[in-house]
């Protein structure tokens, strides 16, 4: 006798199924997600960051001091570390940029020495932003102090003098300047000794130097030691650049100066906004960083017009606006000669 068996089949009720491969799917971009925000990349996210009117931060007590209208605003950029997310977050936002770590702070380098480095830059960025403009200005700049910056290998000042000592002397006589310094040398012969006063480490200290010479002409005496010169305004004058770092200031407060000390107004009322690095030497305006993310801060804060290095003009085409003109400038005169040429506001 055959026996027949029936298989049978249990089913779940249609709809029972699919909400735990949607919570499975759901946990799974979930551990994605946290992991990709926890992947910190080597790069860092330039924005646009805080502007400062330059005109408001220029204090001096000069012959000439003008209040002038108008605006000169200084721009800034904001740099911080980037996780997987944020980086594809950035890269659809063309006002924001991402830059390889390397490039902006060595690997070893602390946030506390991070921010005394850039904070330096713009004590550095002021102090030649004030030369500049003095120089253009026709005023020049007091001789304070002369700084021992190298010496010639060999010689033998190498034995008395060293490196960050600041001349005030030379044969009892105060000494301020090269030009102070330089007439006693020529005025002796090579194998001559003569008498430096030194300040060193807050103590004057004398010394005898014996003169050699020069290598190119044997004949022409000289110390030996590259001489570094510390000038001061001829009158007091000063740049509060609270805690914004950086070297890219130069440009505007070096405009800055020349407005304040002089009559009339540079900007003819206008909102200028600007960026660059300054020569004191020639005037030279020099390439920065983040140019795009400044020229959205510009035009964001209504500025007409925003001054760039010639360097940066091709890249800061690149950066999203609607009406802010990009005038590019390779030195001082050419931003003085375009803010000249506007009209009145």
């Amino acid at each position: 006798m055959v026996s027949a068996v029936t298989a049978t089949t249990e089913t779940r009720p249609a709809g029972t199924i699919w909400p735990y491969a949607s919570l499975g799917s759901l946990f799974l971009v979930g551990a994605m997600i946290v992991a990709a925000w926890n992947v910190e990349l080597p790069y860092y996210a330039y924005s646009p960051g805080p502007i400062e009117n330059t005109l408001d931060n220029v204090v001096a007590e000069a012959p000439v001091v003008d209040d002038p209208a108008g605006s000169l605003l200084m721009l800034t950029v904001v740099g911080q570390p980037v996780n997987l997310i944020e980086a594809v977050i950035a890269g659809f936002d063309p006002s924001i940029e991402l830059v390889r770590r390397e490039a902006i702070r060595p690997p070893d380098e602390t946030d506390e020495e991070y921010r005394s480095r850039v904070l330096a830059q713009m004590s550095d960025s002021t102090h030649r932003a004030i030369s500049a403009a003095l120089a253009y200005l026709g005023y020049e700049m007091v001789p304070v102090e002369l700084i021992v910056d190298d010496i010639v290998e060999g010689v033998p000042a190498e034995q008395v003098l060293q490196r960050g000592d600041s001349i005030v002397g030379v044969e009892g006589q105060p000494v301020s300047g090269a030009s102070d310094l330089i007439p006693v040398i020529q005025a002796h012969r090579v194998g001559d000794t003569i008498r430096l006063t030194v300040s060193r480490e807050g103590q004057e200290v004398e010394v005898e130097v014996t003169l050699v010479g020069r290598e190119d002409d044997p004949t022409v005496p000289m110390i030996g030691i590259t001489l570094g010169q510390i000038t001061e305004p001829p009158f007091p004058i000063d740049i509060r650049t609270g805690d914004v770092g950086g070297p890219s200031a130069g440009l505007m407060y070096t405009l800055a100066i020349i407005d304040v000390l002089s009559e009339g107004d540079l900007t003819r009322g206008h909102v200028i906004a600007g960026t660059g690095t300054i020569d004191p030497t020639d005037g030279t305006v020099g390439a920065i960083g983040g140019v795009r993310q400044k020229v959205v801060a510009a035009e964001a804060a209504g500025a007409s017009h925003i001054l760039v290095p010639v360097a940066n003009y091709q890249d800061a085409l690149k950066a999203p606006r609607e009406r802010i003109e990009i005038v590019p400038v390779s030195n001082l005169q050419e931003a003085v000669d375009f803010l000249e040429s506007l009209p009145p506001a």
